[in-house]
């Protein structure tokens, strides 16, 4: 686990509280609310007769809504959702990552011609805290797969919002540009992420050019988002963005598709049901699940993540 990076969370995660509620006492234009939760569970077998290892896992989770608005002409949105969290199971002795996301949005709204339609500018960034391994037993197997900027995305989007309801928005971006970045330059150079790879000498085997670190794209967006209470104590905070790339196969749509449930139990106990859906067609995921060298798929495929928590929460 990396320190640097593990205490740059911890810092943008109370700082962002703190700078939140200081704004929201200073201007009673914004509206501010957010969550914060902290989850602990261990589990110790002895001569259990179904199995299983022992572990213990740390969890986070971090959301900020922060909007501005004057009347009914404009409005200023800007969101933060963070998640990290660390296990050690079985005989191994360090922690290692279990979940780690990282995005931001900000998304300016001016009145149009029409009731609840609105010119729109959005600008959003996704990437995660620390480093991502795999492991041979006790060891790190190879190189970090992930990091810090490695991947990450900025979008811009610019285009018309419909917002019938303060909980739901559609945003239509016929004018969008996406970003790549992977700043180490080992994934670079092997077109991680979808960027270009080093082209090497055919007969040397020499690099003649490194692989590049960015990836520009041009497209069109769309955008939903939705949050409101579903039942009582039940909020659920919802999030579809659908990417085409105008220059390269628009019929391939990235996918991002976010779900926060959140369960207020008390004051301070909360439980949360998150999930996540992405697909990226520049994403290369191998597989070889016959663990003989050999990867049987090779092509982006469906990701996914699900993660259910119970513990201490906070919600203002």
């Amino acid at each position: 686990m990396n320190k640097k990076n593990t205490l740059f969370a911890l810092t943008v995660l109370l700082g962002s509280s703190v700078s939140a509620q200081n704004i929201a006492k200073n201007d009673s234009a914004w509206k501010i609310n957010g969550f914060f939760s902290l989850n602990v569970s261990q589990t110790t077998l002895s001569d259990w007769q179904g199995g299983g290892q022992n572990n213990l896992t740390i969890g986070s989770l971090f959301n900020l809504d922060a909007t501005w608005k004057k009347g009914k002409e404009m409005m200023w949105t800007n969101k933060l959702d963070a998640q990290y969290g660390l296990i050690r199971q079985g005989t191994v002795k360090t922690f290692r990552k279990s979940t780690d996301q990282l995005f931001a949005l900000s998304k300016f709204n001016k009145n149009t011609f029409a009731k609840n339609v609105f010119y729109s500018a959005q600008a959003d960034f996704r990437t995660q805290f620390s480093p991502g391994y795999t492991y041979d037993g006790e060891n790190i197997a190879g190189n970090a797969g992930s990091d810090f900027m490695s991947p990450g995305y900025l979008q811009l989007a610019f285009g018309i919002d419909y917002k019938p309801k303060a909980y739901f928005s559609a945003m239509v971006a016929p004018v969008a540009g996406k970003m790549t970045f992977v700043s180490r330059q080992y994934l670079a150079d092997i077109g991680a992420y979808g960027v270009d790879k080093a082209v090497y000498d055919a007969t040397t085997g020499a690099m003649v050019t490194p692989g590049r670190k960015m990836r520009s794209e041009f497209g069109g967006r769309v955008v939903l988002k939705f949050k409101k209470d579903i039942y009582t104590n039940v909020n659920l905070d919802s999030y579809l963005d659908l990417f085409s790339n105008y220059m390269h196969n628009p019929g391939n749509i990235d996918v991002v598709f976010t779900n926060l449930l959140t369960f207020k139990i008390s004051k301070y106990f909360t439980a949360n049901v998150l999930s996540q859906l992405i697909y990226d067609d520049d994403i290369v995921i191998q597989r070889d699940y016959n663990k003989d060298g050999i990867f049987e798929t090779n092509g982006p495929r469906l990701q996914a993540l699900t993660t259910i928590s119970f513990g201490l929460g906070y919600k203002f």
